[in-house]
């Protein structure tokens, strides 16, 4: 059976930044820096305001670890930060939010989005002027890596990041390409391991001056390639859609084809 990914992606939300709510203290994560991210070295770890729900990832033991953006009534340049908080035990209470970083999120949005890997860690992601910050914690939890240019960004208004996680635990990163000639681009990151592949082409659709919005949708086919879906980043009407050449096998090339096909319907056949 097929497996699926739809725009309502779980861990993956736009949080549209606020100034409603409760204060909430406490102490941020140790400082690590950052590289290639904003960052708000002032600020000094004051969780206030929350921006938009927390985005939740279920562990593989059952526990549930939970992201947040929230405003830092301390902030110098008045950008939210992402906090994190986890489970002890699965159904049980959750520990502090701690502060991820000094990475600054936004700031026209405050997306975040977050996946398990393959090794019992976690990777989190989140919108920093247009691209994308990266930070990895490790299976037995602690502190996070220094915050690190993802290198994926789309052109304004053409969507955020879309994570799917295959079968076999590799995961893949996916957003729509600024970069002339392509359409969209993907990083891999094998479930062996050894940190994420270069950023490559997904290909390119066939007609001038359109460009994609992130992927609508993601699915395994039963053959393990994957099958993905967008529409047009200012047309809810028109689809496209590409298919994998052979699945993922950790070589840097050859897994898509050139061009990505015009659908027929919203659903693609």
């Amino acid at each position: 059976m097929a497996r699926s990914f739809r725009r309502t992606v779980r861990g993956a939300l736009v949080l549209v930044l606020a100034c409603a709510g409760a204060a909430v203290a406490a102490p941020p994560a140790p400082a690590a820096a950052a590289v290639g991210c904003g960052t708000d070295e002032g600020a000094r770890g004051v969780a206030g305001a929350p921006s938009g729900d927390a985005v939740s990832v279920s562990r593989a033991d059952g526990r549930t670890d939970q992201f947040q953006v929230f405003h830092d009534p301390t902030a110098t340049r008045g950008l939210p930060f992402v906090w994190h908080r986890a489970q002890t035990v699965p159904g049980g209470p959750y520990g502090d939010w701690r502060r991820v970083s000094a990475g600054t999120v936004g700031p026209k949005a405050a997306f975040i989005t977050a996946v398990g890997n393959a090794r019992g860690g976690l990777e989190l992601f989140w919108l920093d002027h247009g691209g994308f910050c990266h930070a990895v914690q490790g299976p037995e939890g602690g502190a996070w890596s220094a915050p690190e240019s993802f290198g994926m960004r789309p052109a304004p208004y053409h969507g955020f990041l879309t994570l799917f996680k295959r079968s076999n635990g590799t995961l893949i990163a996916m957003a729509s390409s600024g970069t002339p000639g392509r359409s969209m681009e993907s990083r891999t990151l094998l479930a062996s391991g050894g940190g994420w592949r270069p950023v490559t082409s997904m290909g390119r659709v066939t007609e001038e001056n359109v460009g994609l919005s992130q992927p609508s949708t993601v699915t395994e086919l039963p053959d393990r390639r994957l099958k993905v879906t967008a529409h047009e980043w200012n047309r809810d009407d028109r689809f496209w859609q590409i298919t994998e050449a052979a699945p993922d096998d950790g070589r840097p090339s050859g897994r898509w084809p050139k061009h990505w096909q015009l659908c027929d319907t919203s659903r693609c056949g």
